[in-house]
């Protein structure tokens, strides 16, 4: 509860929150516009363009045979496209929404057209990453760390194996300023400070939201206390050329989804987590918490903001490719069944796993949601 009411107290500005709700519809939109759009040129229906799903819901207006919605329920979005599925669902489906007078005629399309469209929301997000870098890059400048000359600070705290700095309230972030009364310039300071009180309580001052903390402890034998530490550093700009703006943008994306596959691969125990990398940062997280994290980039700039927008953008089109049937990964998967057998799965086997795997999603959010109010993103 102390963490929940954290999240919507401390820090809590409107203005960050509205910015990051309106960044994440921008990804919903640019997704499922990558569908239509695919769609349209490739000859498929589509009744419904929404954003968000369920109902009470609000047309903003029909172009293209083609009726956009919004809902308040902006957990995502889709576009109908009763031509991807079997001809009884699409039936189903146009009658369900009250549609089938539209005249609508099921044509089986080729399944290279089916798997372009499954894949062009994926698309859409990557072009939308690429586009937000080429901006920042070009306008603003290539982000760059660079350390501040004598500052030491606490990367992460160890909380498995040496736990004496977290035992003891240290956290990551903090600025360590003096040891045993000894000001602390350089990691050597704080390496030979520790060393000389071997098993023994010393002090240490460290600056934490600039606020001086005393914190007592007792490193080991051999001086150490489990953390991780460096100099601090600030973020300035490099300005660049248009060309080299374009260039890095794409160099960037390349990374961002490298990065986010080795993620899932450590999530799933076929990829090794590095040693110093810090606990829960392959944590699953939900909307409440993205929100709440996106809110901080933004009072942070526009920068560290953007840039969580990107990798927002690339998180959907990776976890959008996995193959799983109610994602666009599991589209794909069906397709490539029905090329081998020469035949598509029946929508009996196909409505079952999708109900299987939608169960096991809603669990994975609520999972999410919980590591939302017991663990948020970046405390």
């Amino acid at each position: 509860m102390t963490e929940l009411m954290s999240m919507f107290t401390a820090g809590f500005n409107i203005g960050g929150i509205a910015a990051m709700i309106a960044g994440l519809a921008l990804l919903i939109i640019v997704h499922e516009f990558g569908h239509w759009l695919a769609a349209q040129m490739l000859g498929f229906k589509t009744p419904i363009f929404s954003i968000g799903f369920g109902k009470p819901y609000f047309v903003v207006g029909n172009w293209r045979g083609t009726e956009f919605r919004i809902t308040p329920w902006l957990l995502g979005g889709y576009v109908a496209l009763p031509e991807m599925g079997d001809e009884s669902s699409a039936k189903e489906f146009m009658k369900a929404n009250g549609l089938e007078t539209q005249g609508f005629v099921y044509q089986r399309k080729a399944i290279w057209r089916r798997a372009v469209v499954a894949v062009a929301g994926v698309t859409m997000n990557i072009v939308l990453a690429v586009v937000l870098l080429f901006g920042m890059f070009a306008t603003t400048g290539v982000p760059t760390q660079e350390a501040v000359p004598n500052t030491v600070v606490i990367y992460n705290v160890d909380a498995t194996n040496n736990t004496i700095a977290r035992d003891a309230g240290l956290q990551g972030g903090d600025r360590v300023v003096s040891i045993d009364g000894k000001t602390v310039q350089t990691i050597d300071d704080v390496r030979n400070n520790l060393a000389s009180h071997p098993s023994k309580p010393v002090v240490v001052v460290v600056e934490r939201t600039g606020q001086n903390i005393t914190i007592t402890l007792t490193p080991t034998a051999e001086g150490k206390i489990g953390v991780a530490m460096g100099p601090q550093v600030r973020q300035t700009f490099k300005e660049v050329s248009v060309g080299e703006a374009a260039k890095l943008s794409v160099v960037g994306t390349y990374n961002g989804v490298t990065g986010i596959l080795s993620g899932l691969g450590m999530m799933v125990g076929i990829v090794e987590k590095p040693a110093n990398l810090p606990d829960g940062a392959t944590d699953v997280h939900a909307i409440v918490g993205i929100v709440q994290y996106g809110a901080d980039m933004f009072a942070q700039g526009m920068a560290p903001f953007v840039m969580f927008l990107v990798m927002i953008s690339l998180n959907l089109a990776v976890f959008n490719l996995l193959p799983i049937p109610i994602l666009d990964g599991g589209h794909l998967v069906f397709l490539a069944l029905e090329k081998v057998r020469g035949k598509p799965l029946s929508p009996q086997t196909q409505g079952l796993l999708f109900q299987i795997f939608f169960f096991l999603f809603m669990a994975l959010l609520a999972f999410g949601l919980w590591n939302d109010f017991t663990k948020p993103i970046g405390k």
